[in-house]
């Protein structure tokens, strides 16, 4: 049998929490960048303004409402795991 782990340390974990959310967000931030790209905006506001939308441009639209607010999730927990790491 093999040998189990008995206790890690709180920063090895704070680490790997740390790793999993700055990649998280480099990817929300990549897909984001891509749809602001697609329409030459820099936000979701600038899409509010846009007076002619299909459904493509709708989808777009929610898509990077959703982005926007994960983003903001994870950076918050990011920021408050930073302040709790050693």
């Amino acid at each position: 049998m093999g040998k189990k782990i008995m206790s890690v340390s709180d920063s090895v974990i704070l680490k790997s929490m740390r790793d999993v959310f700055e990649s998280e967000i480099e990817e929300l931030e990549r897909e984001l960048g891509e749809l602001y790209r697609k329409y030459s905006i820099r936000s979701s506001r600038e899409m509010e303004e846009i007076s002619f939308k299909d459904e493509e441009m709708e989808r777009d639209f929610k898509r990077m409402l959703e982005l926007e607010e994960e983003l903001e999730t994870l950076k918050k927990c990011l920021r408050d795991l930073k302040l709790k790491a050693p």
